[in-house]
Formats: C-alpha cells, structure tokens, sequence
C-alpha cells in the first residue's frame, strides 16, 4: 500500500513537473487598441519554413491550425470575409537547429549510466543505471537538435500595422507528430487571442 501511494506520488510529481516545462504562450498587444472594432477578417498566406524535412511541410497540420483559429474568431464574434476584412490574419512557423548540451553518466564497460536531458526530438526522461548511480561522475557533451516556433499574428487590414501577435517557441520539435503538436500549441495561443471591450 505504502509502495503504491509512493508510486503514485512520483507519478504526480513527473506530471506537474512536464506540465510546468511546456513552452510557454507570449504575447505582444499594440497600445490603445480597441478590438471591438473589428468585426471581420480574412487570411494572409501561411508562412512555413521547415528546413530540409518534407515531413514540416504539412498541409493536415496548415488546415487544422486554420480550424483552430477560425473557431477561436467565431467565438469572439468575428466572421471570415474576403472582401471587406477588418483584420487579416497569419501564422507562421519556422524550424531552427539548436545546440543543448547533455549528460551521460561514465562508467566500466558493461555499465548502462543514467541518462536526461533533451533528446533529438523532446524530452528524454531520465533513468537509473542497472546498478545504480556510477561515482565517475557525468559526461557532457553537445548535441544538435531541431525547434519549431508557431506565431499568430493579427494585422489592421487598413493601415497595414501589426496590432497583436502571440507565439511559442520550441513548440514543435518531432515532425512525425506536427499536426497534433502545432493545433496544440495554437491553441493555447488562441485562448489568449484579445477580448472586445465591453
């Protein structure tokens, strides 16, 4: 009983630690801007850089974060009009290669160490040798590893000034899962989409 209660607290303990390292939701509002003035909106075109891996290049992933948004405006009460927009809308996401560096535990021949940190495409976890922690201490090294940064952007579609943007960086780091990891993180970005004032 004792071991499942302690169980469980781990659990507990590795969920909210997760939860508290997910890329955090920016934003940047122009001043003096009164939203309720804008009723409608249309898309600019999506801008996607996604280096070399057609895998970035996703049109379920554009579609489904257009949906995300979409949803968001009509629960705003903005409406999509081609003709005479208020607003015009765009996104964009881009990947970059980074470098983070790493520790592997050292030890004799045989010996699986301890491992943590950030793998190629997220987050590794950590895990205990078979015979537990090697006294030689841990080895750093630097590896490369590749990070998409999703932004939403919100344009004065008559004097052409960006008046509201909001992104994540590192939202996007596996490009076999980017259709669910960017209407994820898009919508976390549209909960902070701004309100009309009242």
């Amino acid at each position: 009983m004792k071991n499942w209660k302690k169980n469980g607290l781990v659990a507990a303990g590795l969920l909210f630690g997760l939860a508290n390292c997910a890329p955090k939701v920016q934003i940047d509002t122009a001043q003096n801007i009164d939203f309720s003035r804008y009723q409608t909106y249309a898309w600019m075109d999506p801008d996607v850089k996604g280096s070399q891996n057609p895998l970035y290049y996703n049109q379920i992933a554009t579609q489904n974060v257009e949906q995300t948004i979409e949803q968001a405006l009509a629960q705003r009460g903005l409406r999509q009009s081609n003709r005479r927009a208020d607003l015009l809308i765009g996104y964009h996401f881009f990947v970059e290669e980074k470098t983070r560096t790493v520790a592997q535990n050292r030890g004799p021949v045989g010996m699986y160490g301890p491992y943590y940190g950030w793998g190629r495409w997220g987050w590794r976890g950590w895990g205990p040798s078979w015979w537990g922690w090697n006294a030689w201490g841990p080895m750093y090294t630097q590896e490369k590893y590749e990070a998409g940064t999703v932004v939403v952007d919100m344009v004065d579609a008559r004097t052409k000034q960006l008046i509201w943007r909001g992104w994540v960086e590192n939202a996007v780091g596996n490009p076999s899962r980017i259709t669910s990891q960017l209407a994820r993180e898009v919508a976390r970005i549209a909960e902070k989409f701004p309100q009309s004032r009242s």
